[in-house]
């Protein structure tokens, strides 16, 4: 692999990890609140808990591209 597919690799795990992760202080927070309702709620905002995970895997790449200088990684 060469250096530019690899940082665009960290960047973009990084940034799914990081909307994989940034939700679940939310669910903290509504299970502390809320504990009878923290169940439904959890329930429907498990499509947004995905759609934020595939945002940030976007944003990552996005954002290792732009470090790396390059418009698309090349293809074999």
């Amino acid at each position: 692999m060469t250096p530019r597919k690899l940082v665009i690799l960290f960047t973009s795990l990084t940034g799914g990890a990081i909307g994989l992760f940034a939700p679940i202080g939310v669910v903290k927070w509504l299970l502390q609140t809320e504990p009878e309702d923290a169940g439904i709620l959890t329930l429907f905002f498990f499509p947004v808990w995905c759609l934020l995970l595939i945002l940030g895997l976007l944003i990552g790449r996005r954002l290792g591209l732009l470090v790396t200088g390059g418009k698309r990684v090349l293809q074999r």
